[in-house]
């Protein structure tokens, strides 16, 4: 969410007028100066490109690799995404639509594997049908909030860091936070089987099971 907020308005920002030469590895302030069309174009290859990759790539990727470990091999690429993103505006600038573009996929590969998978892992984490409406209110509660203090945070840093020499800070900061998010992902569990296939094997285990017997069976 950070990085959809972020990408239009570090293509949009107009390069210093006087330049100085950047004291690399992150002391540099430099933009692109594009104009409304021309971020239009950009993020319009973006939607294609998400669309395609739901429909086709993630069915493939998932099948192979399965929700969990896909989704911890996500967390870890986002970061070197935010580390790597405000480095674009110094490419030599027949270059510079290359990485954009390249960016782009590559951004837009992460978020539609991961989206997906976070939800096969939200689906899979409810112990019943009837607590899965709840477990997805809170994420879509928690998604929220993030939608309104993300761009917030990010944008007021991004705006500190072209005033202090840094324009990638809010992108690094981000990376921290990714960090962060990586660690966690690895402390997540993936409970053996789907939520309807485990009523499957519920309602089968009642089916052959005494009548005397059912009650235990369904308490367990």
């Amino acid at each position: 969410m950070t990085f959809d907020q972020l990408f239009p308005v570090f293509l949009s920002t107009d390069p210093p007028a006087h330049r100085e030469p950047p004291s690399l590895p992150f002391k540099f302030v430099d933009g692109f100066g594009f104009d409304t069309q021309s971020i239009g174009v950009i993020l319009s290859v973006q939607g294609v490109y998400s669309m395609i990759s739901t429909c086709f790539l993630f069915p493939l990727v998932t099948r192979r690799l399965g929700p969990l470990q896909l989704f911890r091999l996500i967390a870890m690429a986002y970061f070197l995404v935010y580390l790597t993103t405000p480095y674009l505006v110094l490419l030599p600038e027949k270059y510079q639509m290359v990485g954009i573009y390249a960016m782009v996929i590559w951004k837009c590969t992460l978020a539609t594997l991961a989206y997906p998978s976070n939800a096969i892992l939200l689906t899979n984490s409810a112990p019943t049908m009837l607590s899965l409406g709840t477990i997805n209110g809170v994420a879509a509660s928690a998604a929220s909030l993030c939608r309104a203090f993300g761009p917030t945070i990010s944008g007021f840093l991004y705006s500190l860091g072209l005033q202090a020499g840094y324009s990638g800070l809010a992108w690094w900061t981000s990376a921290v936070v990714a960090i962060a998010g990586a660690f966690i992902s690895f402390q997540v569990t993936e409970p053996k089987g789907r939520l309807d296939e485990k009523s499957d094997d519920i309602e089968t285990a009642i089916e052959t099971t005494e009548p005397a017997q059912q009650d235990e069976v369904i308490r367990r």
